[in-house]
């Protein structure tokens, strides 16, 4: 990396940080979570004013041009503020799907619009009962003289409640599927919405002959690779992210321990207590490195080892540090409670260590018989 981008990637870290000290307090993002979506239209419009929602967008289509490495920097520092509206599930996987295959009028009509934030689009990702996995899709479309008519479910997906549309996949015939945007104000669309025990909202998706524009149609093998692509990107941020709430858990945990005393002398005295820190730092900072590697080199198998290795380092994070501050740990009153049920979520919200561990066998076995 170049010293130019080394200084911007640290402004756009020093500008979420500087917002969040403003903006991010536990009643803000109490309020936040309270919402009947999980995200206040003002909060994605403050959002957008800091110019973060323009970065997954092309320069040609109003937006800035970011890098997947600068995006994963700010949600490693939306991580450490405990951000509740769904930065990642919208603005990474939803808007990456909707650059790479929206066309004419409808791509000039809302890239734009994303990337002001006038706008939010999400993507029902997952199949129910399948949350973690990408599935062929069980919902189908049918085609009709305005377009096609969608027909299905989809399974709870983070971003949909509160969203202007809504991306999916869905079956048109034998081989064929469809990648579909759809009005979330269209007939027949149901969302459930459900608040998560991080304070962030999930939804499912009931449709019943709910009409949607094609944008991508193609046999299933291609289609899983398209959507398979945008959700890795989300998963690379998802690791970002959670790398910055795992480092406020680990900072907050070592201020603790040298307050906290037994037998008269701080707790962080212990040559134990100090190992177990330092192999907590040490477990942080692999996973921060390993971000950034995957981000600039985003394989299948790179994307689920990083995923693999979020997962151990969230359990690992939040159990030691509720192990070294007791209860207290525990309480709704104390911060480190918010950081403990995020790094707890993180081990599943984009597919828990089974799925992870079988996608890489899967593409290890595939690579040994090539």
């Amino acid at each position: 990396m170049s010293d130019t981008q080394q200084q911007e990637q640290q402004m756009i870290a020093d500008s979420v940080r500087r917002w969040a000290t403003q903006t991010s307090s536990p009643a803000q993002r109490e309020a936040s979570a309270a919402h009947n979506d999980g995200c206040p239209p003002e909060r994605w419009g403050e959002i957008a004013e800091m110019g973060w929602l323009a970065f997954p967008i092309p320069a040609e289509d109003e937006g800035l041009g970011g890098s997947l490495e600068d995006l994963c920097v700010l949600a490693e520092e939306l991580g450490r503020a405990l951000l509740i509206e769904p930065f990642v599930a919208n603005a990474i996987v939803a808007s990456h799907l909707m650059v790479q295959t929206a066309e004419g009028a409808l791509r000039s009509q809302w890239l734009g619009d994303l990337a002001s934030g006038q706008k939010r689009m999400a993507f029902a990702m997952w199949e129910p009962q399948c949350e973690g996995l990408v599935m062929p899709a069980n919902a189908t479309a049918q085609q009709t003289p305005d377009g096609f008519a969608i027909s299905g479910a989809k399974g709870l997906s983070p971003g949909l409640a509160g969203a202007d549309a809504l991306l999916l996949v869905a079956r048109i015939a034998d081989d064929d599927y469809g990648l579909f945007f759809v009005n979330a104000d269209a007939a027949g669309l149901t969302l459930g919405n459900q608040r998560l025990y991080d304070g962030r909202h999930a939804a499912s998706l009931q449709l019943e002959k709910s009409p949607a524009t094609l944008l991508r149609k193609a046999p299933w093998a291609q289609m899983q690779v398209l959507v398979q692509s945008a959700i890795d990107r989300g998963i690379i941020a998802h690791c970002a992210e959670t790398a910055g709430a795992a480092s406020v858990a680990l900072a907050t945990t070592i201020e603790y321990v040298k307050t906290r005393k037994q037998f008269g002398r701080s707790i962080s005295s212990n040559q134990v207590v100090q190992h177990r820190l330092v192999d907590l730092y040490v477990e942080v900072q692999e996973l921060k490195a390993l971000w950034r590697y995957v981000a600039n080199e985003p394989s299948p198998g790179n994307v689920s080892a990083l995923a693999i290795r979020c997962i151990d380092v969230a359990r690992h994070v939040w159990e030691e540090t509720l192990q070294l501050h007791g209860a207290i740990g525990m309480t709704e009153e104390y911060e480190l409670g918010e950081y403990l049920r995020r790094l707890a979520l993180a081990t599943s919200l984009y597919g828990g260590a089974a799925v992870h561990h079988e996608r890489l066998a899967a593409l290890s076995f595939k690579a040994g018989h090539a």
